[in-house]
This record gives structure tokens, C-alpha cells and sequence, in this order.
């Protein structure tokens, strides 16, 4: 290997970081209130009128911290569930997990609504228990003769996805009007409820997974080469399977008892970071993890600016510029 060839992906991976680091100054920027970068950059020193301050450091600043955070793990979460299963249309949604941490939060917003609004760690624990509880279930209906296939995986993801949607329907008529609000409001996605609070618990959480998922990057490389070939090199497929599912699962459902239902990001992430830097995982997990904060800071600032003072929620930005994106590659290998 050449020394332009080793430095081409730490450069991409720069220009990369850059560009999060461009939207992300945008985001402090736009909203409600606009603010010059000179007010922006008074207030971040702690300097200039206390409304400035309020508005960058306690309303946009962990919002943008936040959106950072999610954006990256879900992101490195899609990668990881793509890699187990040899399928570039495998994410939280299709495997179950998404499904399962709603049914998580709607379980307990039904079996003890005021409780679970009031308390910060109701939520996300309900999300991460939910969530396991599905995958767990998706392994097991998917392990036979011992072993499992990734195309029956995914089949009985989608099945249990499908299972825990209908669940949800039927747990929301038990809702009163406040709470149905509230599962609605995550079940679009958003960032609006963001706070230092959340970050506190939730950075610890999403760093440690993702360094233990960077960690995973050769086991991934080998396992793209099929089965039988990983079994070959001493790799125990079933078991890094079974590890890189609930490290996935543990990573989204953490994100989602915070932000609600980001899914697609899972799946359109990876694929613009594949794009960029191939296929070795080395350096699609970091670039996967840049693609999707960029992505999702930039639809939570374009949300809160677009028609200001009414907010659309980042899920649905993001759905939209992903969806964008995907037509884009369709229409052009269409020809």
C-alpha cells in the first residue's frame, strides 16, 4: 500500500469532520432568534446579553451536542447491523429494534403514564428493554440447524417490526390525550427536548458502545466475506453475530428513549459513508459516524429555521433528505 493510498481516506475523513464542524456552526446560528457569529461567539465566551446566551448555550448548544451524539451512533449502529447481515438494506427498523424500543416506551407510558413523564431514565430504559426483548426474540426465530441466516434474519425482523407496530396501535387506545400526544411526538423524531441533562447520561452510553464497535472493525471485514470463509480464518460467526445484534440494539434503543425514532438515518448514513470510503470498515465505521451527525444536525437546524416559530421534527427532515438521496442514486444508474 502506496502512502497516497493510506492517506486518501484519513483525507476524506477530514473534509468530513470539517464540514460537520461548518453545519454545526450554522446550527448555532439559525432559529427562532437569529443571531450574528458575533453574538454567537460573545455568548459561547460568556460575554454579551444574558437572552444570547440563554439561546446558544442552554436552547441550541446541546441540541446540536445531542444531534452530534445520536447522529453518530445511529449511524455506526446501521453499519453494524449491515455487516452482520450482508445486506446494505438492513437498519433498526428493518431488524425489529426500532419497533421494540416504541413498545418498551408505550408499555410503560400505559402501565404508569405519570411516572414515566416525570422521570428522565424512565424512558430510555423502558426504550433499551423493549428493544432487547424484540432482538432477542429475532435471534432466536432466526437461529436454526446452528446457525443463521441473514436473509431469514432480516424476514423475521420485519415479521417482529410488523408484530410490535400493530402492539403499539392497540396499547395507544388505552392513552389518554396528553400521553398519545407524547408517543407521537417520538414516534416523528426530534431533538426539541434536548438538554445537558440528557447529554450527561447518554454520552458516556453511545462512547463506550461506539469505541466497542470501532473495535469490531476487522471481525466485520472478515465476516463480509461470507460464512464459510470467516469460519475458515477461526471467526465463530453465530457468536460475533449475535454480538454485533445486541450492541446495535443497545446503541439505538439508548438513542431513541432520547430523541424517539430516527430510523432512517441507520440506512441512508451508511450508505453515503460507503460511498465515500468503500467498503472496509476500518474507515466506514468513523465515516459512517460523521456522515450521520452532519445529517442529522443539519435536518435539526433546518427544522428550527425553516418555518420558524413552527419546528419540524429531525426524523421527518431526515427521511426527506435521505429519501432525496436514494432517488438521487436511483436516477442516476437509472440510465
Amino acid at each position: 500500500m502506496t502512502r497516497a493510498t493510506r492517506l486518501q481516506p484519513l483525507l476524506l475523513l477530514a473534509l468530513m469532520a470539517a464540514a460537520l464542524v461548518v453545519v454545526f456552526v450554522v446550527g448555532l446560528h439559525l432559529g427562532t432568534t437569529e443571531l450574528s457569529m458575533s453574538q454567537v461567539i460573545g455568548a459561547l465566551l460568556h460575554q454579551g446579553e444574558w437572552t444570547e446566551q440563554l439561546v446558544v448555550l442552554e436552547m441550541r448548544l446541546p441540541r446540536l451536542v445531542l444531534s452530534c451524539l445520536i447522529g453518530a451512533t445511529l449511524s455506526v449502529s446501521g453499519v453494524l447491523l449491515q455487516g452482520l447481515s450482508r445486506n446494505e438494506l438492513a437498519s433498526p427498523t428493518t431488524v425489529g429494534v426500532n419497533a421494540g424500543s416504541g413498545l418498551g416506551i408505550m408499555l410503560a407510558l400505559v402501565l404508569a403514564p405519570m411516572t414515566a413523564l416525570r422521570q428522565p431514565w424512565i424512558m430510555p430504559l423502558a426504550s433499551v428493554g423493549g428493544a432487547m426483548l424484540i432482538t432477542l426474540l429475532v435471534f432466536a426465530l432466526a437461529y436454526r440447524r446452528g446457525s443463521v441466516l441473514p436473509s431469514r434474519l432480516l424476514l423475521v425482523g420485519i415479521a417482529m417490526s410488523y408484530g410490535s407496530s400493530a402492539a403499539m396501535l392497540l396499547l395507544s387506545l388505552r392513552m389518554d390525550f396528553v400521553t398519545h400526544s407524547r408517543v407521537v411526538s417520538w414516534m416523528s423524531g426530534s431533538i426539541s427536548g434536548g438538554n445537558w441533562k440528557s447529554i450527561y447520561w447518554l454520552a458516556p452510553t453511545c462512547l463506550v458502545l461506539m469505541v466497542v464497535a470501532f473495535s469490531r472493525a476487522r471481525v466485520l471485514n472478515v465476516m463480509s466475506l461470507g460464512d464459510y470463509t470467516a469460519k475458515g480464518l477461526g471467526v465463530g460467526v453465530e457468536r460475533q453475530r449475535l454480538a454485533a445484534l445486541t450492541l446495535a440494539t443497545m446503541m439505538t434503543s439508548a438513542c431513541a428513549g432520547v430523541a424517539g425514532q430516527i430510523g432512517f438515518l441507520g440506512l441512508a448514513a451508511p450508505h453515503l459513508a460507503r460511498r465515500l470510503v468503500g467498503h472496509d470498515h476500518r474507515v466506514l465505521l468513523p465515516a459512517a459516524a460523521l456522515s450521520g451527525a452532519f445529517l442529522l444536525v443539519l435536518a435539526d437546524s433546518l427544522g428550527r429555521h425553516l418555518f420558524s416559530p413552527v419546528e419540524i421534527p429531525a426524523g421527518v427532515l431526515v427521511g426527506i433528505l435521505g429519501g432525496s438521496y436514494f432517488l438521487y442514486l436511483l436516477a442516476k444508474t437509472k440510465g
